[in-house]
């Protein structure tokens, strides 16, 4: 039986201190990838294009790179590439991260021998600007099987360490772009109800914190209705699953709304409105009564009219 053809998808963006670590780290895997496709988002503050063009003439035919002619954001410019994709696997890495060398290979020897897997995912360091490593991810083991109930309880960060079969990513609707946050997220949890996922214990990532990133802001009413939004696609998805499964699912997503919510209240003015919105979530579930606290407290730091 043939080797999978993995294709590996680079997004970019005005991180040409970053990029080349992050091309390096693919063209060097010990296991090559079908393809490596460079999707730029309209850089135009440094030499990124310059750089994947230069990429480009070196490696032709394996290096594709996307150019946009505008900002088209990071779930738009992704899907860009996997529309373009060939190879039977995907994996996706941000511009600013690196793939350790044997990255693709056992991610590839790991769903070899769980053949009912259709994706595959591994711890990751944490890394500094300057690449030197900060941390590790995961202390203990992460699930593997149907983790559809994990990850719709918030486990995010698993598009970053994943390699997937390409026609289960297809069949998900690839990303979906009305979540430009959490665009891996959504795509993770429709992939967990259609596969299995292996988990890898060993750091195959590096992810890099710095500076930087999304630099836009939103009002907290504005918060509060974007994750509304993420949770009723979560509750969609797995509205199968047993009742105290999607009970624990709604509690988590609950919590994650009811601050913007309170807050964006208290900024309109409608301090009894907040305090309704705290007293019906504390009554739903007592067991966050610390956050409820912090927010009656954050209710009468103001004068109520």
């Amino acid at each position: 039986m043939p080797e999978p053809r993995v294709s590996v998808i680079i997004t970019s963006y005005n991180q040409q201190a970053y990029l080349k670590e992050a091309i390096e780290s693919v063209i060097h895997q010990t296991t090559r990838p079908h393809e490596i496709i460079i999707a730029d988002d309209h850089s135009t503050k440094d030499d990124s294009v310059e750089m994947i063009k230069r990429y480009e003439i070196q490696y032709p035919a394996w290096i594709r790179p996307v150019f946009q002619n505008e900002n088209l954001g990071i779930p738009k410019n992704r899907n860009s590439a996997l529309r373009l994709v060939m190879g039977d696997y995907v994996a996706i890495l941000d511009g600013d991260d690196r793939f350790l060398p044997n990255n693709i290979e056992r991610q590839l020897a790991a769903l070899a021998q769980h053949s009912e897997a259709g994706c595959s995912y591994s711890n990751r360091y944490s890394i500094g600007a300057h690449g030197e490593r900060t941390g590790i991810r995961d202390r203990q083991l992460m699930p593997s099987g149907d983790i559809l109930f994990q990850v719709a309880r918030g486990r995010s960060g698993i598009l970053r360490s994943m390699i997937g079969r390409y026609d289960l990513i297809k069949a998900a609707g690839f990303l979906n772009e009305r979540f430009p946050a959490h665009d891996g997220f959504i795509l993770t949890v429709h992939l967990a109800k259609l596969t299995r996922f292996v988990y890898i214990p060993e750091p195959l990532v590096e992810k890099r914190d710095h500076p930087g990133g999304d630099s836009k802001t939103h009002s907290s009413s504005e918060t509060a209705s974007y994750f509304e939004d993420v949770a009723t696609e979560v509750f969609k998805v797995t509205s199968h699953l047993p009742p105290w499964q999607r009970r624990r699912i709604r509690k988590v997503w609950s919590r994650q709304i009811l601050n913007p919510r309170v807050l964006a209240e208290l900024e309109t003015g409608r301090k009894w409105k907040a305090l309704l919105d705290i007293s019906v979530a504390f009554a739903r579930d007592p067991g966050n009564s610390r956050n409820v606290r912090s927010l009656i407290k954050a209710v009468f730091s103001r004068s109520i009219t």
